[in-house]
């Protein structure tokens, strides 16, 4: 069902742009048996290609060929790609437009001090000291005092529960 649905369109879309370009190129009508009597005519007589007639044979030799081709290619390619192909060009437009922007955001002169200029070097050097980890404040972590004080809590608990 798939393959007929695309054959259909396939075949409607390629024929049809081969039918302009021919009518548009050397004024031939495919679906006129008339026109395809004058060409035999010509053929018969020993009527001398020129070169914009070559182009025109080779349109009408190979329209058959890129045809079962062309309905090959589009069976390979997904349904769901066809139809939403508008919407994935334009998603793919603004991928490579927006791909070329810097990925953040920099603001200046936000929180700086009014009227205050700095030299490009204190600059630095506020933004290095910013960004160093600060020293934590220190804490009396000496494991002795720790270690009795939970010795002391232990034996208040255990007092407590024997007495």
């Amino acid at each position: 069902m798939r393959i007929c649905f695309i054959g259909a369109v396939w075949s409607f879309v390629y024929f049809s742009l081969l039918y302009l370009l021919l009518k548009q190129g050397w004024n031939f009508d495919a679906l006129n048996l008339k026109h395809w009597r004058i060409i035999s005519n010509y053929w018969n007589d020993g009527y001398t290609i020129k070169a914009t007639d070559w182009l025109f044979f080779i349109i009408i030799l190979a329209a058959i060929p890129v045809w079962i081709m062309g309905w090959r290619k589009m069976c390979k390619v997904s349904l769901m790609r066809i139809i939403f192909f508008p919407i994935l060009w334009y998603h793919d437009y603004q991928e490579r437009k927006y791909a070329q922007m810097p990925k953040s955001v920099v603001l200046k002169n936000m929180g700086g001090k009014i009227g205050a200029k700095q030299s490009p070097k204190q600059a630095l050097e506020e933004m290095i000291a910013n960004r160093m980890p600060k020293e934590k404040e220190k804490k009396d972590l000496n494991s002795n005092k720790i270690r009795s004080s939970v010795e002391e809590k232990s034996r208040s608990f255990h007092e407590k529960f024997e007495g």
